[in-house]
């Protein structure tokens, strides 16, 4: 991509970067404490509540914000137009969820839910306040500002729930703290947006970007039902506690994965779109970029996996050893979960999103059946085998989708992933080796954990000095966009690098 483009992509990627980062030690500190103070079950009913609220959130702004940072040319009447329909709509969405509240308690069978539910669905109308301006903040790839926000709103809902699970208010804690965090986001993108909804709310003029929206919104809708259909059949059919476990294995096996690939691909949305009609250019950047996030995503889930056993007993605890099993499955299917987001994101940004609806209509069949079959068949462990054996054929799919229409190679594809995943794999091995001597000593389980992920770090970073000299170029080009000096670079490793 041009510099000045490259430049500002990867600017704004380290300001997500930085604020996720921030963000993630704030809530992964308060998770790890809240681990302590709740009980599997309340994660539980938090997870099934929360499953309801986020499908029906989907609808809260019907994909108009996406639709504002797809469309290139924007006039005040229609964005105006959106917002009032996205208002209203929260309105209705509320309405909606606390008529339905009590039927999904009684359908899970605990009688708390209704309230819960009831409680968070006041979070349809805080976000949709905040929907519009946070679109006009990422079509001008202001990250910086929407990183403070969610920096803000994360330390906010952490310090809340913390403050409340101490009292006693048990899963409580949770909802208010989930309230609290929406709520800053809401006044935070408002107050540093530079739309405002002066003048005409043309709402004819808004049809367009909402049907636009309506197809984003259909595939995220798809999205999510066979992304928490393994939610959904694990709470009914093996009920709360086993949700608990399987819901606190997804959060930490989806740790990298959730956070690098979110922060690259909000960036790639607006990135994207301005290189819809460029498509040799658009193949450039998507392989540049999954590179970028397989070189963190692929070595942290492979080597959680190669220690999941200490990483579980010294981070949560005993009682959280079940998770292992759903822990490390989860972190496989993590390694194409990390990249293929990406891969959505090009049929949105090229405007093909009823392909990508078609493609996540087949996963919510698919997916669903698989989840099913598993739970029916192994329990969580079932469940877990389905994530792995499943989704890999189905993202193959994705990929061979996006390469028709814009011409990319499926081979340039996996080829730029290889190197990677084999250093990743020689990372595990270097793990595994050194876990055997130190089990061998007999040193306590902490100290363990603690020389595995350093004999991790050197054998992957040998790996990429010594072997995958690439990464050591891209590194350098990264820092250089970022501001550096080009000459702090003429040392070893770079040097050795750009000779070879």
């Amino acid at each position: 991509m041009q510099n000045d483009l490259r430049s500002k992509t990867v600017k704004a990627i380290s300001h997500l970067g930085i604020g996720s980062a921030v963000g993630k030690l704030i809530s992964l500190g308060t998770t790890l404490l809240l681990a302590r103070l709740l009980s599997p079950a309340d994660y539980g009913l938090m997870e099934i509540a929360m499953m309801f609220i986020s499908f029906v959130g989907f609808f809260n702004e019907i994909g108009m914000g996406a639709a504002i940072v797809q469309k290139r040319d924007l006039k005040q009447a229609e964005v105006n137009g959106c917002f009032a329909i996205a208002v209203l709509l929260s309105l209705v969405l509320l309405l909606g969820t606390l008529l339905l509240s009590g039927l999904i308690a009684d359908f899970f069978q605990h009688a708390e839910l209704a309230a819960m539910i009831s409680t968070l669905a006041v979070g349809f109308v805080i976000g949709s306040f905040g929907a519009i301006p946070e679109a006009f903040l990422r079509k001008e790839m202001q990250f910086k500002a929407i990183a403070g926000v969610n920096i803000l709103s994360i330390l906010l809902q952490s310090v809340i729930s913390v403050a409340l699970a101490l009292a006693g208010l048990g899963v409580w804690s949770l909802v208010w703290g989930s309230l609290v965090a929406a709520a800053v986001c809401s006044i935070g993108f408002f107050l540093l947006s530079p739309w405002r909804p002066r003048g005409r709310y043309g709402i004819r003029e808004a049809v367009d970007l909402a049907l636009f929206g309506m197809h984003v919104t259909t595939s995220r809708v798809f999205w999510f039902l066979y992304s928490n259909a393994d939610r959904a059949v694990v709470g009914k059919l093996l009920g709360a506690a086993s949700l608990g476990v399987y819901g606190m294995a997804f959060s930490l096996a989806t740790l990298p994965s959730s956070q690098i690939t979110s922060l690259v691909t909000n960036v790639a949305s607006p990135l994207f779109s301005k290189l819809q009609r460029e498509f040799d250019r658009l193949n450039a950047v998507v392989i540049h970029m999954t590179r970028g996030i397989a070189y963190v995503t692929y070595p942290a889930l492979l080597g959680m996996l190669a220690c999941s056993q200490e990483l579980i007993l010294v981070v949560l605890g005993p009682k959280w050893i079940e998770c292992q099993v759903p822990f490390g499955a989860l972190c496989l299917m993590g390694l194409i979960k990390s990249v293929d987001p990406l891969l959505s994101q090009v049929l949105t940004s090229i405007g093909n999103v009823k392909k990508l609806a078609a493609y996540t209509a087949l996963c919510a069949l698919v997916m669903s059946l698989a989840f099913a079959a598993g739970a029916w068949l192994d329990g969580l462990r079932g469940v877990s085998v389905a994530w792995v054996l499943v989704y890999p054929l189905l993202s193959v799919k994705l990929l061979r989708d996006v390469c028709r229409l814009t011409g990319m190679s499926m081979r340039a594809y996996y080829r730029c992933l290889l190197p990677i995943l084999c250093g990743a794999l020689a990372m595990v091995a270097a793990v595994l080796l050194v876990r055997q001597l130190l089990y061998a000593l007999g040193l306590p389980v902490a100290a363990i954990l603690l020389l595995e992920i350093a004999a991790g770090v050197l054998a992957y970073l040998a790996w990429i000095i010594f072997v995958d000299r690439n990464a050591v170029q891209e590194i350098r080009q990264i820092l250089i966009d970022l501001g550096a000096p080009a000459s702090r670079f003429e040392r070893w490793p770079f040097i050795r690098a750009s000779r070879s």
